[in-house]
């Protein structure tokens, strides 16, 4: 049996999702400011932040920060 903590954030599965998942490297406010500065680079074509340059910002792989910035993950 196991214990459900109800301050937990969850998906339609009943999973741990967010900074609460035992595995996640980025805070939930890394995640919003990463996809502003995102919004705002693609906003101003001539200062558009690439994956690469928010993946090295915010210390994790250029992957990831593709798929946060598409929400593919961390919804």
């Amino acid at each position: 049996m196991t214990i459900r903590k109800p301050n937990m954030r969850r998906n339609h599965t009943g999973c741990v999702v967010g900074e609460q998942h035992h595995r996640a490297k980025l805070s939930d406010a890394q995640v919003a400011q990463m996809r502003e500065a995102y919004a705002i680079g693609k906003a101003q074509s001539g200062n558009r932040f690439g994956y690469g340059t928010l993946a090295a910002r915010f210390g994790c792989g250029a992957s990831t920060a593709r798929d946060i910035c598409t929400y593919r993950t961390r919804p």
